[in-house]
């Protein structure tokens, strides 16, 4: 009888057999073992890289590949890392922005027989088995970019690093160096209390307050690196005190705790966001540690994004393939609904006998489903994708979708909605890292321009107005977004724009032009082909959803004829900001490690080297910057850095001229100042009406509230005297010009003008192209009333309408000049001119010396200068990036 104490007999291990090491990457396809479902072949493209790859770059530590998407970049990716594995016994890891997208690596790793593990959870709960096939390089790790950038990467032993979808990498990176405290913690109103009165002391109250003049939502500040510096240890206490301790926040707080003054501190109604501009990659082990790193780039653009987005310098590049430009990943059907037209004559309407609360029984109720919502309900299966979720709802409930058929993306819920037979997928922010090949979805609505994920963009774009800088950005997200559900050159999807930003971006060529040949075409195709009627965009659509024999022949056709016609164009800028990419890494690694007068000196090379008239705005943030690292260096003892940062400051103004943001982060001292004459003008102007014609309390409130009056309806004539009346109350030469066809109202001051034209009746039309072209020329009439050759440098010609929907073909002409408001933001504006007038009138003396500088101290307080007034209504260009 068997002693069921006694083991059975030992197995003891075998050698295992050596795994094949091939000659190359290409060669190692041909070994790896074949499955059904397994990729068969390489395209000659994927040859191509991979033979540059092992020819020219097993050695080099930075490689960027562009593969786009649809060209078989994973596999690519997967053949280089099994090949350094086997080959090298490297320990290789494969990061990638999502745990979706890691477990889709790991299953086309499995699929092609390479062995890989996805460890993407907290190290904590990974299988020791696979974490020990990594660690002895005999399986290859995926997992995702936090994984590496953390205060504790499990993976600092990696001798080769792959990134995937690099193109998207910058706020995965950033984000481990980046702190955000939301606005709702107590830790949001410590850090104002924090900082103290060493900034406006006006700022917290409008941040955190409710009055009339509380921020907007969308406002985004900059606080002075002088500022943070003097309270470092009050900042720390806040931070030390108030984040719960091991939550994310805290572990972010850990990367940066020692750097708080080499980070740059940005505050808006949301929150705070702490961070350093260019992340300092440079000294975590677990990034360059590994002898090789590899980026794998749908899109390397041309402007040195990869660079800033990785803080590395010297990264050599593998061209995407030349053929691919005028192929593309798929068929993409743009549908532009605001373009439609409903058409009482052949549109159907929806009748209903059921009356509203306001409506009177058995009266027939005819309601008009919007273009959008009748091609949506022509997909069982639908992606949203917003920079907001609030604004994916928006747009779910627009199109009558239940709420128990709207799924929030997320890793777990994007792969039920794949084997779903039907819903509706909200996808805000992800823009990459998500793929719905074939089935999974072929409809899609995409809204929103990506220009911002947190407040450094925001600020960038919104106060520096450095759109220049971030138009590879966005070109990026958009491209990538538009790819979500056309993932391989069999695909095909629906892609409907909805919302008036998105539309104007997409109509303007200089953003377009630079995408690439196949995507410019089927853009221009969709926005002709959308300028129809309800019924007949319906049919199109249905038509590129069944891919009929309608659509294989005369769409495909007309698309093919735009892509012979059109060329893809570098961005003007991105040659110089491509090289200003290298030399900003440089700054912000000397400023990181607190070697100011480095810095200092780094950030005059960046902006010297930025020479062309459009960088300006940027150039001025380089200015502040160096004259703020040498303002630090000068108060650890450097006396001469100190006269430097004086004259750099004055150099950031000067770049500056007319911004507002610089006077609000650092204005110059008084004796250096420099007076905007526009600003003097509108001071010395308002001091004259509130000591003349509006001295009299009856004259003030009798004018002001007509002006509000009028400013507060639609009526043209009427609206138009109102607008004439805030332009005094702005101090301005303000006046409606005679004749037939002239603006609604000039404002002039000494050396800027502003053009208002008031479309206040206007309900839903577009803005025509020749409205647009009437409204281009209204600077030009005033020069000539004047006999003067131009109008002044800055001036601005602003259309006032409810809408800001704009006709494809005007967004071209229109002159860089014009821009588009709102008839609630003239409305802000009146009352906030309203109530600084009151503040003068009540607080300074008219016969004072110093009446004057008074007013102005007022006028900017209530963000009414000259200067603040044309911030506040240009931050809609009808052309270019703000």
């Amino acid at each position: 009888m068997t002693d069921a104490r006694r083991p059975s007999r030992p197995v003891f291990p075998t050698a295992a057999r050596a795994e094949d090491a091939t000659a190359s990457p290409e060669t190692l396809f041909g070994v790896l073992p074949r499955r059904r479902d397994g990729v068969g072949a390489l395209w000659s493209h994927q040859v191509d890289q991979l033979r540059e790859y092992y020819g020219d770059h097993l050695d080099t530590s930075e490689i960027a590949l562009e593969l786009p998407t649809g060209s078989g970049k994973t596999l690519v990716g997967l053949l280089i890392a099994e090949w350094r594995r086997r080959n090298y016994q490297h320990r290789v890891v494969y990061a990638c922005p999502t745990k979706q997208l890691a477990l889709q690596v790991a299953e086309a790793a499995e699929r092609q027989g390479i062995k890989a593990f996805a460890l993407i959870d907290s190290h904590r709960k990974w299988d020791a088995r696979e974490l020990s096939a990594y660690t002895r390089a005999q399986a290859v790790a995926v997992t995702t970019y936090s994984h590496i950038f953390n205060s504790n990467s499990q993976f600092a032993n990696a001798k080769t690093l792959l990134f995937d979808d690099a193109h998207a990498a910058e706020g995965y990176v950033a984000e481990a160096w980046s702190l955000e405290v939301e606005s709702g913690s107590s830790v949001y109103n410590d850090l104002f209390d924090a900082i103290g009165d060493v900034v406006d002391p006006h700022l917290a109250a409008r941040m955190t307050g409710d009055g009339p003049d509380s921020v907007t939502a969308s406002e985004v500040r900059l606080m002075p690196q002088s500022a943070v510096n003097a309270r470092i240890p009050e900042i720390l206490a806040v931070l030390d005190a108030g984040l719960e301790d091991r939550s994310d926040a805290w572990w972010r707080f850990r990367m940066i705790r020692e750097h708080l003054a080499s980070c740059l501190f940005f505050v808006a109604r949301s929150n705070w966001y702490i961070r350093p501009m260019i992340p300092p990659t440079f000294e975590h082990l677990a990034f360059t540690s590994p002898s090789q790193r590899v980026y794998l780039s749908a899109t390397l653009g041309d402007a040195g994004e990869l660079e800033r987005a990785f803080g590395r310098t010297g990264i050599a590049r593998i061209a995407s393939p030349a053929a691919w430009e005028r192929t593309g990943s798929g068929r993409r059907f743009f549908v532009f609904p605001d373009l439609a037209v409903f058409d009482p004559a052949i549109d159907i309407t929806i009748e209903s006998s059921q009356a509203g609360p306001d409506e009177l029984d058995g009266v027939e109720v005819v309601e008009e489903p919007s273009a959008l919502e009748r091609i949506a309900d022509l997909a069982e299966k639908r992606l949203i994708l917003t920079q907001a979720k609030s604004a994916a709802k928006k747009i779910a409930d627009l199109i009558r979708v239940p709420r128990s058929e709207q799924i929030v993306a997320s890793d777990v819920t994007v792969e039920a909605f794949k084997k779903a037979e039907r819903g509706t997928l909200l996808a805000p922010n992800r823009y990459d890292g998500m793929d719905l090949a074939a089935k999974a979805c072929r409809f899609m609505v995409l809204s929103e321009v990506p220009a911002a994920s947190h407040l450094q963009d925001r600020f960038l774009s919104s106060k520096l107005r450095a759109g220049e800088v971030l138009a590879e950005r966005i070109r990026t997200r958009v491209v990538q977004g538009a790819g979500r559900c056309t993932r391989g050159p069999q695909d095909w999807a629906v892609i409907a724009i909805q919302g008036q930003e998105l539309l104007k971006y997409l109509s303007d060529p200089d953003n377009v032009s630079s995408m690439p040949v196949e995507l410019q075409a089927e853009i221009e195709f969709g926005v002709i082909a959308s300028a129809t009627s309800y019924s007949n965009l319906v049919a199109l659509t249905q038509s590129a959803l069944e891919q009929d024999e309608d659509w294989r022949t005369l769409g495909e056709d007309a698309i093919a004829d735009y892509r012979s016609r059109v060329e893809r164009v570098s961005q003007p800028l991105s040659a110089q900001l491509a090289a200003s990419a290298v030399r900003e890494v440089a700054a912000w690694q000397k400023a990181w490690l607190g070697d100011w007068e480095a810095a200092g000196r780094a950030a005059v090379a960046v902006l010297e080297a930025l020479s062309d008239s459009g960088a300006r705005s940027y150039r001025a943030l380089w200015a502040y910057l160096a004259s703020a690292w040498f303002a630090l260096s000068a108060d650890a003892g450097s006396e001469p850095a100190r006269a430097r940062s004086a004259e750099l400051l004055k150099t950031a103004h000067g770049a500056a001229t007319g911004a507002v943001w610089l006077r609000e982060v650092q204005p110059l001292p008084p004796e250096s100042v420099v007076a905007e004459p526009w600003d003097e003008d509108a001071a010395q102007r308002v001091l004259t009406l509130v000591s003349g014609p509006l001295r009299s309390s009856g004259a003030f409130s009798s004018r002001s509230q007509s002006m509000l009056q009028e400013l507060a309806q639609t009526e043209a004539s009427k609206y138009e005297l109102g607008l004439v009346e805030l332009g005094r109350f702005l101090g301005a030469d303000s006046f409606k010009p005679t004749g037939k066809g002239r603006t609604d109202a000039g404002w002039v001051w000494d050396e800027l003008w502003m053009t208002v034209e008031a479309k206040s009746e206007q309900t839903t039309d577009k803005l025509s192209m020749e409205y647009v072209r009437k409204a281009n020329t209204q600077l030009d009439s005033l020069a000539a009333d004047k006999d003067l050759d131009e109008f002044p440098p800055g001036s601005v010609g602003i259309i006032v309408a409810p809408s800001r929907l704009v006709e494809p073909p005007a967004v071209p002409i229109a002159a860089p000049h014009l821009h588009l408001c709102t008839p609630d933001e003239i409305l802000d504006l009146a009352h906030a001119a309203h109530r600084a007038l009151a503040a003068i009138r009540a607080g300074v003396d008219v016969n004072d010396s110093g009446a004057a500088a008074a007013v102005q101290q007022h006028l900017w307080d209530h963000r009414v200068l000259p200067t603040q007034v044309k911030e506040r209504l240009t931050g809609y260009p009808i052309r270019g990036m703000r």
